[in-house]
């Protein structure tokens, strides 16, 4: 009996997953596809996700490939080319060639993705019940009240309380889980940057002979200012474009809703460019 070899008594870890976003979801595939039992907790009802283009850098495309998503089966395009435009003349500042830089420096492609997409296609992988290991089990319109990061308990707004072995926050900037473990009471502050972000069908822009020029499909555009930029890139197949409209923060914390925002495009982008009103058009476009 001695010369046996010991039993494997190595058991799947109950997991609690505190907020159901792309990082919640995306531990959640791992650990179900490592034979894990997970239990996610989003306090929203995921009735109507939104966002806009999101990047997948080739070491986040090597994680989801891992996991079986391809961001091209969702809509993403891969990004092929970088190009900066100086803001003041609209004059070609550098051309980057990053499909060919990277398949020299990068193990996987680098993808532009709309995040509703990609946050669907998680969702889906987390819990399809015909999938790799168990399926996770979302828990939706949960409120995560109070988190004990040590005992692995999470206690619901409704008085709920659900223990397992292992507690994982992943429950956004204003996170509750964080401020459970030592030196994790940190407040979020004003990076001083706010941004601006949308999405205009290509067609639209490709029908305007002042932002049809500066359209190239596959490609990263950026128009980089002194205290602000515009940056430009295709997703969904190339049939929208996301604009990120980067400035100052205080020049917008106080707005609400899109007649603030179409303001802010129409003027202090323009403004800054003498020899063309490429960014107001786009605004109007929107």
């Amino acid at each position: 009996m001695g010369d046996m070899p010991a039993e494997n008594t190595t058991k799947p870890l109950h997991v609690l997953i505190a907020g159901a976003g792309i990082g919640g979801l995306s531990a959640a595939i791992a650990l179900r596809q490592q034979g894990h039992q997970v239990d996610i907790f989003e306090q929203s009802k995921l009735s109507q996700e939104t966002g806009a283009a999101i990047h997948l850098a080739s070491n986040c495309n090597g994680l989801l490939r891992r996991f079986g998503l391809f961001a091209e089966d969702i809509g993403g395009v891969e990004c092929t080319d970088v190009i900066e435009y100086l803001p003041h003349n609209g004059q070609l500042k550098y051309h980057i060639p990053a499909k060919k830089m990277g398949e020299k420096l990068w193990a996987h492609p680098w993808h532009l993705v709309h995040r509703a997409h990609l946050h669907t296609a998680l969702r889906e992988m987390a819990l399809d019940p015909n999938g790799k290991g168990p399926a996770a089990k979302l828990h939706l319109a949960n409120r995560v009240q109070k988190l004990d990061a040590e005992n692995a308990i999470i206690a619901l707004a409704d008085g709920t309380e659900f223990q397992g072995d292992l507690l994982i926050g992943a429950d956004g900037v204003h996170s509750r889980a964080r401020a459970c473990i030592p030196g994790g009471d940190l407040k979020a502050f004003d990076s001083g940057k706010s941004a601006f972000r949308f999405l205009i069908p290509t067609e639209t822009l490709q029908g305007d002979p002042k932002t049809a020029d500066v359209l190239k499909p596959s490609t990263l555009t950026m128009w980089i200012g002194e205290d602000r930029r515009v940056i430009m890139y295709p997703c969904i197949n190339n049939t929208m474009m996301n604009f990120v409209c980067i400035h100052p923060s205080v020049e917008s914390q106080a707005d609400t809703g899109d007649e603030g925002i179409l303001q802010h495009l129409q003027t202090d982008y323009s403004q800054r460019n003498d020899t063309d009103d490429l960014h107001s058009r786009m605004a109007a476009n929107w």
